[in-house]
């Protein structure tokens, strides 16, 4: 290869050079239209030291602490000091392996540990707090003061006065609680001093001033008249400080950026990245400040730095940054989900088949993940995790490939590689973290069909924008035997992807197929409504403001068996009660029916019984019962006065009408007086003469 053009070949050349020339002189106006400049470093804008509140957790032997107050649970963790003490005893030890490396001030740290003294009026002790910062050592022991501790709950206190120091980056903070003696005042009993920590309610802290992390402002990226500010949380927490803090924004011109910023990964911090539009145009200078909160009543670690950036008056991107790398899936907030739907029963040969169509709609820093993914298609150049991993190239090109929208060609490429099982359970799996046959009601593998289609809901670019996953699926069911519908699906995660779950599923039946019993196991975020008619039945769940850690499962038993089927079942009960009446009416043919028919009230009764769906045993049984009061009702009744007026024009003896009904009642014997009940109304009768 040679290194140049001899002077005749670059003479010969030079039409074409000119040629080049001026086509560059064209377009450059083209490109300056879409790409900006920005004149300026990145700048590390803070911190060298801040304020934090380190809370106390794990067990006594082997305990941490974390400055993130969410990492508190429900449990409290204790150690205990049941005798008195008169040797020194450790109480427990906790160390903080993930301090940013720096300088840490002279400063006083607090310690406060929670205790409770029982079954004495009080408790002496003398106790030492010692922490170790490096290779430093510094402690602090009870006042004479604060020795005694009270009967009940109360918090014993320490004030450790810490030297300037250095710490490393695989430093470590550890603090050890010690009593040398403990003495119990007026025991009751099983007098006994307990130090709490790691909960909520018993949350021992040390308030100290250490490195947490480096605050960066990168230097922005131009795109027409849009601009891109970012800045990088360096940190050994990695992404728990952003998931777990208060609030990280960036400020231009001292005015908040709004809009979803976009997250990913910067070596082992993490990069936040927002649009700005409000540029004038041209060059101008903006002042970028960076506010971060780590927690609910701390201050804002603020840092800032000027940039110059020149932009111009177009629209050259799309309002959203497109990273170069993988975005995250969270910034710990979580992402709003949505899953509706609808299924059906049918009985078909006596074989039954549930169809079902389920609609995934996905917003947040999720769906940006998802149509990024798409957008990269077989992309063999970015580093991608196994999830956007496994899809290949298929029919897709290096034009529509990182285009910054998602084609034709790539949502059919999508829709078809998800069509694979395999590679859909993975994806909804790894990928969106579900857990899909609890999602589904069955593994993948077990339907007879499944497909996946994609709705982009009207946006087509690479933005922070909802999408749909469209999955449908059939299986067949056998008879008789319980199957999860539906089940708690969000897997748990370090950092939440969903921030909640609405949820919203239809169903129904043929008239010869049914849910038997729909059962949902308690939950305060799901309901049922279940309803049986005679062309078939209805089944609706619904969910509102869902969360991971919510747990519930629905499980229906779906048969075809006569005796369960809307349309059999509304026949069986519709004949037992026509005949069960009928029989009661011959049973009361000489008696009054006036009662009989008002507990004809009871027909809706069984008829509500029916439609709510209750077990066909218990429709069974409302209908028997029903039956069984007419029949009794029929025999009880009294004798119909009609029937006893034409009886007795039929005696021979004398009769007598009863003064209240009238009811004739025949006179049987010539004592006087004589008493004797109406067979009418029952009234005493009494003849005298």
């Amino acid at each position: 290869m040679r290194a140049g053009l001899g002077l005749g070949e670059l003479m010969s050349a030079r039409p074409f050079l000119f040629v080049l020339i001026f086509l560059a002189s064209l377009m450059s106006p083209f490109a300056e239209s879409f790409v900006g400049s920005a004149v300026a470093e990145d700048t590390v804008v803070c911190c060298d030291a801040a304020e934090v509140e380190l809370h106390l957790l794990g067990s006594a032997s082997s305990g941490t602490m974390s400055p993130f107050s969410q990492d508190l649970t429900d449990t409290t963790s204790t150690a205990t000091i049941a005798n008195a003490v008169t040797s020194e005893e450790t109480v427990g030890k906790w160390v903080l392996p993930n301090v940013w490396p720096g300088t840490i001030p002279a400063n006083t740290w607090q310690i406060a540990i929670k205790y409770e003294v029982t079954d004495a009026a009080s408790a002496q002790v003398n106790a030492t707090a010692t922490l170790k910062i490096g290779s430093q050592t510094f402690s602090a022991s009870t006042e004479p003061g604060s020795s005694f501790l009270a009967q009940g709950q109360g918090t014993l206190s320490f004030d450790i006065d810490v030297d300037a120091t250095s710490i490393s980056d695989n430093g470590a903070i550890e603090l050890t609680l010690t009593a040398r003696s403990v003495v119990f005042s007026l025991p009751t009993g099983d007098a006994k001093l307990e130090f709490l920590w790691g909960s909520e309610d018993s949350d021992s802290t040390i308030e100290a001033e250490i490195p947490m992390l480096d605050l960066t402002l990168l230097e922005p990226e131009v795109e027409g008249s849009e601009v891109y500010f970012s800045v990088v949380i360096d940190s050994n927490w990695g992404m728990d400080m952003l998931s777990k803090s208060e609030s990280l924004e960036i400020l231009v011109g001292g005015t908040a950026l709004t809009g979803d910023p976009i997250e990913t990964t910067s070596g082992s911090g993490v990069r936040v990245t927002w649009t700005w539009d409000g540029a004038k145009g041209g060059i101008e200078t903006v002042t970028v400040e960076t506010r971060f909160i780590l927690e609910i009543g701390d201050s804002a670690l603020t840092g800032s730095t000027s940039f110059e950036i020149e932009t111009f008056d177009t629209s050259g991107g799309t309002g959203t940054y497109y990273p170069p790398d993988e975005p995250l899936k969270t910034n710990g907030d979580g992402s709003p989900l949505t899953v509706t739907g609808t299924f059906s029963l049918d009985s078909s040969n006596s074989e039954l088949e549930l169809e079902r169509v389920t609609r995934i709609e996905i917003g947040g820093e999720m769906a940006f993940w998802m149509r990024w993914g798409m957008d990269h298609l077989g992309d063999e150049v970015t580093v991608l995790s196994l999830p956007l991993k496994n899809f290949d190239a298929g029919s897709v090109g290096d034009d529509e490939r990182v285009s910054r929208t998602l084609e034709q060609i790539e949502i059919s490429e999508f829709e078809r590689q998800m069509s694979n099982s395999g590679l859909a359970s993975y994806y909804l799996g790894e990928g969106l973290g579900f857990e899909v046959s609890e999602l589904l009601g069955a593994d993948v593998k077990d339907f007879s069909s499944f497909s996946v289609k994609l709705d982009l809901n009207g946006q087509a670019d690479v933005v922070n924008h909802p999408v749909t996953l469209v999955i449908s699926t059939s299986i067949q069911l056998e008879s008789g035997k319980p199957m999860t519908l539906l089940e708690d699906f969000m897997n748990p995660q370090p950092s939440k992807l969903w921030s909640d779950c609405t949820l919203s599923l239809r169903g129904s039946s043929s008239a010869m197929a049914s849910f038997i019993g729909p059962n949902l196991n308690p939950s305060e975020s799901v309901s049922i409504r279940h309803l049986r008619l005679p062309w078939g039945e209805t089944l609706e769940i619904k969910g509102e403001a869902m969360t991971q850690d919510d747990e519930f499962s629905f499980l229906v038993t779906p048969a075809n068996s006569p005796l369960d089927s809307p349309l059999a079942l509304f026949l069986t009960v519709t004949l037992g009660l026509l005949l069960g009446f009928l029989f009661a009416l011959k049973f009361a043919k000489m008696r009054q029916k006036k009662l009989l028919y008002v507990e004809l009230i009871l027909v809706p009764l069984v008829l509500v019984i029916h439609v709510l769906g209750f077990l066909s045993v218990f429709v069974g049984g409302a209908v028997g019962t029903v039956i069984l009061i007419w029949w009794v009702t029929a025999i009880t009744s009294p004798r119909s006065r009609t029937d006893l007026v034409e009886e007795a024009s039929m005696l021979t003896t004398p009769v007598i009408p009863c003064p209240a009904c009238g009811t004739p009642n025949p006179v049987v014997s010539q004592e006087r007086p004589l008493r004797f009940a109406c067979v009418g109304c029952q009234r005493v009768i009494k003849i005298v003469a």
